[in-house]
């Protein structure tokens, strides 16, 4: 998969938003109200308190992550031509909100390690420390890369929380140049919709879904025709010892 046919799949992800632009638009918000509920409480309900900003704190990571397997649930179905509703989107909550939770605590939890690593380097400076600080930065890329493709395997291959990560990593470092590509896209496109903040309410993360799974089926016609010549060869050989 090369650099045309990665350009091609993001268009793909782009058309298919522009298809179905009211479904992506309703379950975006879905999403954004869900994920981003305590933190909207915390800001605009007159209460005070340190308890209820830790929870805001803690609980919006969880209901981000949470939510984004029901928009990956919803999403792949469009890409493999169904129908879907609303109901769906419920169905792949209790499906995958838990794991969906778990995985954001873990990148958080990922990105904080690797961050500190980076800042104790810079703030303790000595060759070896510096020499890890290069390290840490390709983790940070191939940590944020990995999480392209997690909730895709989580979704597609009913994977748990770990396995989906294990493939996650594997597909990454087997295919560096779309996988690259892929997270430039998904860069620009979480810049754009920061920057104009609209796009965060009614687009960001129903088309991040439909551009990562768009992705994770491009990629995985290559190991099924792996897949599909292995059980051939194996085949033509228990048929020559026959």
């Amino acid at each position: 998969m090369g650099f045309k046919d990665s350009c091609r799949t993001f268009w793909r992800a782009l058309k298919l938003s522009y298809e179905h632009i009211g479904k992506v638009m309703i379950t975006n918000l879905v999403w954004f109200v869900v994920g981003f509920f305590l933190l909207l409480v915390f800001t605009y309900v007159p209460v005070e308190g340190s308890s209820l900003f830790l929870v805001a704190l803690v609980g919006t990571p969880i209901a981000i992550g949470g939510a984004f397997g029901a928009v990956h649930h919803r999403m792949n179905a469009l890409i493999k031509g169904e129908e879907t509703t609303l109901n769906d989107l419920w169905l792949g909550f209790k499906k995958y909100f838990l794991r969906g939770a778990i995985l954001a605590v873990l990148a958080v939890l990922g990105f904080g390690i690797l961050f500190f690593n980076i800042w104790f380097s810079q703030t303790y400076p000595s060759k070896f420390f510096l020499l890890l600080s290069g390290f840490w930065i390709w983790g940070i890329v191939l940590w944020y890369a990995m999480h392209q493709f997690v909730f895709a395997f989580v979704v597609n291959q009913n994977a748990g929380v770990f396995t989906a990560l294990k493939k996650s990593a594997l597909i990454v470092l087997d295919n560096p140049w779309p996988s690259f590509l892929l997270v430039i896209f998904s860069l620009l496109v979480t810049a754009l919709s920061l920057l104009f903040a609209a796009p965060l309410i009614i687009f960001l993360a129903s088309f991040l879904a439909l551009l990562q799974n768009c992705f994770y089926h491009e990629l995985m016609v290559k190991y099924e025709r792996l897949a599909e010549e292995q059980a051939e060869d194996e085949q033509g050989e228990a048929e020559g010892e026959d």
